[in-house]
């Protein structure tokens, strides 16, 4: 029997736990560009999933070309700028800077300023700025049917249109509800453009006109009742009702009580850091 001298066994050893340790670690390796390697832990675990082996196959297929594409034009970048083009590390770090900032600054308008916007704010804003809300197009407010003709009791469906009660209202949203394909009787301010677009009325007909001449408006088409009511409307280039902007109005005081926070809270940042002697000037 033929033995190995230790010398020899130890070198087995060593190239054997080599070569395991390679084949273990370049099963790890999914793709490799001038040696920048893709790791399997790199990529998501769902692009390895069996249950759906078609799918994950040709999106890791994706991913990884994708990878290899970008390794590709990284590379390229790193041989052709120079070393003072490839420094971004002042871009880098005023862009972590601005975005601390950012949030910083939305962090503590969140968590400490004031968010309620009173009426009275609202109504104050907009008298200062009527000049800043003249309409561009009419708006309604309406009620308003889309109903098939053999389910419609148009008596039932005038009568409450048009006599407004607590009572009635509940009565007409319950019969929209069991009776017409689309309904609107909310009592917000919409734009009459919208509203048109449902109703089969003739492409030339004037707005205004069509407002001021019309109150309850029923019409037919296709065996389909469409009924409109006008509760009240504002003609463009009129003032618009303060409901109707509340909302921006609302924003735009909370914007600029944000900026006015921002800049407050930037004040005292800075006097606090003078007054404990945080600040030095070298020049």
């Amino acid at each position: 029997m033929q033995f190995f001298d230790l010398h020899t066994l130890i070198i087995c050893l060593v190239l054997t736990i080599f070569s395991a340790c390679k084949n273990s670690e370049s099963k790890d390796v999914i793709a490799e560009y001038k040696g920048s390697q893709l790791l399997k832990s790199e990529i998501p675990s769902e692009l390895f999933d069996e249950k759906n082996s078609g799918d994950s196959s040709a999106r890791l297929k994706q991913f990884v070309e994708k990878w290899i594409e970008n390794q590709i034009i990284v590379q390229a970048a790193e041989e052709t700028l120079s070393d003072e083009e490839k420094n971004k590390e002042k871009l880098i770090n005023d862009y972590r800077n601005s975005l601390l900032v950012f949030e910083y600054h939305q962090k503590m308008a969140q968590n400490q300023m004031d968010t309620s916007v009173s009426e009275q704010e609202i109504q104050n804003y907009f008298n200062d700025n009527l000049g800043n809300y003249l309409l561009r197009k009419n708006i309604v407010k309406i009620k308003y049917l889309k109903i098939s003709k053999t389910v419609a009791d148009v008596n039932k469906i005038k009568k409450l249109i048009q006599n407004s009660s607590k009572e009635n209202d509940a009565l007409l949203l319950k019969y929209a509800e069991d009776k017409a394909d689309n309904f609107y009787l909310d009592s917000n301010w919409l734009f009459l453009d919208d509203i048109t677009k449902e109703i089969p009325l003739n492409e030339n007909y004037n707005q205004q006109r069509f407002l001021a001449n019309n109150k309850y408006i029923q019409l037919e088409e296709n065996n389909i009742l469409y009924i409109l009511y006008i509760i009240d409307f504002k003609i463009k280039n009129s003032v618009s009702p303060i409901e109707f902007e509340k909302e921006k109005i609302k924003d735009i005081l909370l914007y600029q009580r944000k900026l006015k926070y921002l800049k407050d809270l930037e004040k005292n940042l800075i006097k606090n850091a003078k007054e404990k002697g945080d600040i030095k000037y070298y020049y």
